[in-house]
């Protein structure tokens, strides 16, 4: 079956990694074991170290893209829009290390909070961060994401107490590591993450019906040409091409589902007529929806 990321209207994940007694977990996926081939935006209380196994992938982070290759990793915020897709259609395999901040300050008094977590996650200086593969220190971080996922996963004696370990050696190294942009005034703006969120949010629940950039503009009560502007510089696209790539994300179930033809499936994602939606499905996906939905569940029958 399927994964699938399930959001609130503020696009917060409506999924609990690890629990109150011990708030960490590793998640090892594809990008195609979920629904629609990629990460759909989403944003979680938990902290991500993400590392790439197989394949590459384009990271989107706030207004920031990171093209990721085997071996590369990169730190996600907590309260941070994040999505991600592969590359030509191909799959990338990564591990994510995820856990709330509090699993390594303890309590709130806890001079590790005030002095190491509390710069970074409520700073506003790094809401992401890029590993590069090829740097020594950043190839140890990664290298000690998979050791702690390695000792979680056999749940050996005091494992939690070596994951600990392990996970309070990567964000000493981590923070050294990002120091100098702690010590930065461009603090991102916690205002235009909210924005964003509704604007996404609204799509995402209208995309069925007709939808203009007045009422997209409406929706967070700014000005056309500033909605334009705005989505763009976070999402590198129009509000109308994300639309657009929404509808044919949305569609893709439907078209593998083999209950409906074509001119149903466009007419219930928002397309006016089923070439319309052919043409704009091929643009997105280098592929016709009659050679996709071929060459999927051909896939499917040789696994």
């Amino acid at each position: 079956m399927k994964r699938k990321i399930v959001v609130a209207s503020n696009l917060l994940e409506k999924k609990n990694y690890g629990d109150y007694t011990f708030p960490i977990d590793f998640d090892y996926n594809t990008l195609f074991a979920y629904e629609y081939g990629f990460l759909d935006y989403h944003w979680h209380y938990e902290m991500t170290f993400s590392v790439i196994l197989e394949g590459s992938m384009e990271y989107r982070v706030n207004d920031k893209i990171y093209e990721m290759k085997k071996g590369d990793g990169l730190f996600i915020n907590s309260h941070t829009l994040h999505t991600a897709k592969g590359y030509n259609n191909k799959d990338c395999a990564f591990l994510a290390l995820m856990f709330r901040p509090n699993f390594i300050f303890g309590h709130e008094e806890s001079i590790i909070k005030t002095k190491y977590i509390d710069i970074i996650e409520n700073g506003g200086q790094c809401p992401s961060f890029f590993f590069n593969s090829n740097n020594k220190t950043h190839q140890k971080i990664m290298s000690l994401v998979l050791e702690a996922n390695d000792i979680f996963q056999n749940k050996g004696p005091c494992y939690e107490l070596l994951v600990k370990s392990k996970v309070c050696e990567i964000w000493s190294l981590f923070f050294n590591e990002v120091s100098f942009i702690l010590q930065e005034d461009n603090v991102s703006n916690s205002n235009d993450v909210v924005r964003l969120s509704k604007i996404l949010n609204f799509i995402h629940s209208n995309y069925k019906n007709k939808i203009t950039l007045d009422d997209i503009s409406e929706c967070c009560n700014i000005s056309k040409s500033e909605c334009c502007r705005f989505f763009k510089k976070a999402t590198r696209q129009t509000p109308f091409e994300y639309l657009l790539n929404y509808r044919i994300k949305k569609s893709i179930p439907l078209l593998l589902s083999d209950q409906y033809n074509i001119t149903e499936i466009s007419e219930s994602v928002g397309f006016s007529n089923a070439s319309y939606y052919t043409e704009i499905f091929k643009r997105v996906m280098d592929l016709s929806p009659t050679k996709y939905k071929k060459e999927k569940l051909e896939k499917v029958e040789a696994f």
